[in-house]
């Protein structure tokens, strides 16, 4: 028999997250879409396609939904039974970057993160869900005036707990590469008014 198991979303996290984030980037606003592939070393599954919207200015905070899917089943096996299950996941972050990423001075912009998601496996027979917490560091590398090479590493955990904390689960880990394409945002450098010419 098998049973689905299915925690609740946290949602005040999550608006707690996004809203002074959004509000803060508000006034310069930039928009990215990133597809990018996912790497779980810790499974030894297969690779995860995915796709991500950045919205926030051209440096500091910035808020990232993103949500990846596996580029194919896992064949899962048994005596009794044989199933072909895909995972999945999303994930909300607030992002910092250090540094800038706009215009003539566009250079390698490191940055850290954290926020929730859930992750899944769905088959023929159920949808399995957890929630979950993550943390992790990457750079973009310009690779011309509105597109960068993207990588991050991740760290996942199950519980909402500190990895130091007594009991807390393994953390897992994740590998993310990809390319950011800027599709939208206001300019990066503040102009004043030119007086009248007499």
């Amino acid at each position: 028999m098998h049973r689905s198991i299915t925690f609740r979303l946290p949602h005040l996290l999550v608006a707690g997250i996004a809203v002074p984030v959004v509000a803060a980037s508000a006034q310069r606003s930039e928009l990215s879409v990133t597809p990018f592939v996912s790497f779980l070393p810790s499974s030894g599954g297969s690779p995860l396609a995915g796709l991500a919207l950045t919205l926030g200015g051209n440096s500091g905070l910035a808020f990232r939904a993103s949500g990846n899917f596996a580029l194919q089943n896992n064949n899962n096996s048994s005596a009794t039974y044989s199933t072909d299950s895909r995972p999945w996941g999303a994930d909300a972050d607030a992002v910092l970057r250090f540094g800038r990423s706009d215009g003539a001075s566009r250079s390698i912009t490191p940055f850290v993160f954290t926020g929730i998601g859930v992750e899944g496996v769905q088959n023929v027979i159920n949808t399995t869900t957890r929630n979950d917490w993550s943390y992790g560091f990457g750079a973009d590398l310009p690779m011309g005036s509105a597109i960068a090479l993207f990588g991050e590493a991740r760290w996942r955990m199950t519980e909402f707990v500190l990895p130091t904390a007594q009991d807390a689960p393994a953390r897992t880990n994740e590998l993310r590469v990809g390319l950011s394409f800027q599709v939208g945002g206001g300019g990066s450098d503040y102009n004043p008014p030119r007086g009248r010419r007499r």
